[in-house]
């Protein structure tokens, strides 16, 4: 989702929503292989998932991992599908931690599925991994307990089917599982949210905001509608109205804001690699900048636009 923003000037041909997506998704899973970033976003990045938990799990030690064990030991035994599952990588970890007795990843990107098969092959029946297109909602019938879906409902158009999808493929008490983001669709920041982001981008040092092409970033801007469809028409499509799809189809269990207002739109994926989890220079820059933002969240001067959720099918 993230790496969206690098690549809102590259023009496009047209071609069917389902068809550029894929071929988005393909060309970023070739990029990734090639240049091997330690993390891709900041979603990953250790010094910022320590803050995350110990702001919505109370401790840098609960990692969510922990929190989906601790507090649903049932899923141990129960099957998941995984939309939007990319390489492999975090439903890996899925089964790796016992969160869940078997995975089934479902993916637009023929490039990303390969990836993932390859990768994660020996893993057997425990990890399974489909091409597929979310917008349809062809996730089975009665067939799993848990929907997990990380990043992934911001980048599905048809939510209508989508939903019926999910309330078609789990069993009876089954669980949807989210984090994601739920902000402004298409990317249309409010013009508060930009200001605050240009004003904490320039509180970082020029050398933690130099690109991989040795450029200064030096500007948080709102794309165009145009730009962001052009670039990948599955990005943020209807982010702002997931929410209310959930409310209507799922008893939710707990709902944590993650934050991301501003922090999504400073730290991209193209200068991310700049800041070592290692260094406390650079651990305290990423803590300032998330205390900011957290600091307007709690008055609520800003909303969340990253969550957590855990939602029982109605």
């Amino acid at each position: 989702m993230l790496n969206i923003l690098a690549k809102l000037f590259k023009k496009t041909e047209k071609k069917s929503p389902g068809n550029a997506a894929s071929d988005y998704w393909d060309g970023w899973q070739k990029e990734v292989d090639a240049e091997q970033p330690r993390w891709v976003d900041w979603g990953e990045h250790p010094a910022f998932l320590a803050l995350i938990y110990r702001e919505i799990f109370g401790s840098e030690e609960v990692t969510l991992f922990h929190h989906l064990k601790q507090q649903y030991p049932a899923f141990g035994s129960q099957a998941c599908i995984s939309l939007c599952s990319g390489d492999g990588g975090f439903e890996r970890l899925l089964v790796d931690h016992g969160i869940f007795a078997s995975v089934t990843g479902m993916d637009i990107s023929p490039a990303r599925v390969k990836r993932a098969l390859e990768t994660h092959a020996a893993r057997g029946e425990k990890l399974k991994f489909l091409i597929s297109d979310m917008n349809h909602g062809d996730y089975g019938s009665n067939a799993y307990d848990v929907v997990f879906a990380k990043a992934a409902l911001h980048h599905i158009a048809d939510l209508e089917s989508a939903f019926k999808g999910m309330a078609t493929c789990l069993r009876p008490g089954g669980h949807l599982v989210t984090v994601d983001f739920f902000g402004p669709s298409r990317f249309q920041w409010s013009d508060s949210q930009i200001e605050l982001a240009n004003q904490l981008l320039q509180q970082i040092p020029e050398n933690l905001r130099t690109t991989r092409k040795g450029e200064i970033k030096t500007i948080v801007r709102r794309p165009t509608v145009e730009e962001m469809i052009a670039a990948d028409p599955s990005e943020a499509a209807r982010s702002e109205e997931v929410k209310s799809f959930i409310d209507e189809n799922f008893l939710i269990l707990e709902e944590h804001d993650i934050g991301g207002t501003l922090f999504n739109l400073v730290f991209t994926p193209d200068i991310i690699d700049n800041f070592d989890p290692d260094n406390a220079a650079h651990r305290q820059t990423i803590e300032d900048v998330f205390s900011s933002e957290r600091a307007l969240i709690r008055s609520g001067q800003l909303p969340s636009d990253f969550k957590f959720i855990v939602a029982r099918k109605k």
